[in-house]
């Protein structure tokens, strides 16, 4: 059985680009038949989120430059939202959960 993967998706508000980019990464996941769990939240918030959440992928709509104290790797959500550079951050993704 596969290990189900944590996802933080961010952004500025914790609702609306986080949501286009929570679908998508959902899609994309089950595409790659990774089981995962996704989780929505604030830029703002982040420090409290990720000290309680266990989670192994943080997206973020909101830029990379987080101020976070964690070995959890970071990616821009922004490839969610356009399509441009998608692929590469999934597969980044998949090299790292796999």
């Amino acid at each position: 059985m596969k290990k189900t993967v944590k996802v933080l998706v961010l952004c500025a508000d914790g609702v609306a680009t986080s949501t286009i980019a929570l679908v998508a990464l959902r899609e994309a996941f089950e595409d790659m038949d990774i089981p995962a769990e996704f989780h929505q939240g604030r830029v703002a918030d982040v420090a409290h989120t990720i000290e309680h959440g266990g989670f192994d992928v943080i997206i973020s709509t909101a830029g990379t430059e987080l101020d976070i104290d964690a070995d959890i790797p970071l990616f821009s959500g922004v490839p969610f939202l356009t399509g441009i550079g998608r692929e590469q951050i999934l597969e980044e993704i998949k090299n790292i959960v796999s």
